[in-house]
């Protein structure tokens, strides 16, 4: 078997894990023994994982395992969207029945990105897609969306430091720390800065960072506006005005990531 073949595999295997772990959290009654705000944040999560990352994840499958440049590069992005998710699961969930099965997510799509990175060429498989982009608008609204969250969550750190309180958010999750913080500010947004600053300066193969980062931006704000929805759902007050930024910066990266497979469509006929 080869490397990239192992990938896939790899990542087929995360994306049922995946799935069926999200189907239980949203059906499983009593699964989560979190507090009330978090159970309704990973449930968000949950839909999104349900409703978006698993057919995302098989049709860039399916596509890249025939030949298809931006299948693979999508494949890429949803590997992304279940480490980032996977690692607040495995680490900031409390224990429950399905802590192995977040584990093993986490385990798999980690393993799969390596193999991934360390035997295929995203760069040179990027170029063709590169020119379907619409360059400068993905590059500043990616750019838009590093600058949106680090300054909100360095301004939420920095107020916690100075008062001693922890931020509104953790105090209703009962957590200590911000999984979010750590995984954004030292990973996720500067991966996402470097797919702007790519695409600005033109550079060699720079759709190989921007269409995974759309995806990844789709399918985060898409948990997000799910968990919104439970918490909705739930009867407590949601912050419209914040859903319905997180909401269209989601369509925003849906609507970008699109335009590469519309383009070529148009090419095609």
């Amino acid at each position: 078997m080869t490397t990239p073949a192992l990938a896939d595999r790899l990542a087929w295997t995360a994306t049922a894990v995946a799935a069926f772990a999200s189907l239980a959290g949203l059906v499983v009654s009593g699964l989560y023994r979190d507090a009330q705000f978090w159970v309704q944040q990973a449930r968000g999560i949950d839909l999104a994982t349900l409703l978006f990352a698993t057919p995302i994840l098989v049709a860039s499958l399916w596509a890249s395992g025939r030949g298809s440049r931006l299948g693979r590069l999508a494949v890429v992005g949803g590997l992304l969207y279940l480490v980032y998710n996977y690692s607040i699961y495995a680490t900031a969930v409390a224990m429950n029945p399905l802590a192995a099965a977040y584990i093993a997510v986490l385990g798999l799509a980690v393993w799969s990105l390596a193999l991934t990175l360390t035997s295929v060429d995203l760069a040179a498989i990027a170029e063709p897609v590169t020119g379907r982009l619409p360059r400068r608008a993905t590059a500043w609204f990616l750019i838009v969306v590093v600058a949106l969250f680090g300054l909100l969550w360095l301004s939420q750190i920095a107020a916690s430091t100075v008062s001693g309180q922890l931020p509104a958010d953790l105090e209703r999750a009962e957590l200590p720390a911000n999984p979010v913080y750590a995984l954004d500010l030292a990973l996720f947004l500067p991966l996402t800065a470097v797919a702007g600053i790519g695409l600005l300066r033109r550079r060699p193969g720079a759709a190989a960072y921007a269409v995974p980062m759309l995806i990844w931006v789709l399918l985060t704000s898409a948990g997000v506006v799910g968990g919104f929805l439970f918490i909705a759902l739930a009867g407590d007050e949601v912050p419209i005005a914040v859903a319905l930024v997180i909401g269209a910066v989601g369509v925003a990266a849906a609507v970008l990531a699109a335009v590469p497979l519309v383009t070529r469509s148009g090419q095609a006929a």
